[in-house]
């Protein structure tokens, strides 16, 4: 895959993974929890977990890229059994 396959973040740079494709309520949900907490949390780094409950009430741990505030490539989500 060539890297102009990959999703572009809002400057039209390119994430280094490609993109898990969340449901749009839940795309909605977990970037506006993210959001909230960005500057306290997420801010100075490249990847990032996120865990929440995902819309079927089973939590899950949602992996993105970083590119900024509201500029997210989310590449891996994986339900936490914990």
């Amino acid at each position: 895959m060539s890297i102009t396959s990959f999703p572009l973040d809002s400057k039209g740079n390119p994430f280094l993974k490609p993109t898990f494709w969340l449901g749009k309520q839940e795309y909605g949900k977990i970037v506006g929890e993210i959001n909230l907490i960005y500057y306290a949390q997420y801010a100075d780094n490249l990847i990032c977990a996120h865990a929440s409950f995902g819309m079927d009430g089973f939590v899950y741990v949602y992996w993105f890229e970083n590119h900024g505030f509201n500029d997210y490539n989310f590449f891996w989500r994986v339900r936490d059994n914990h």
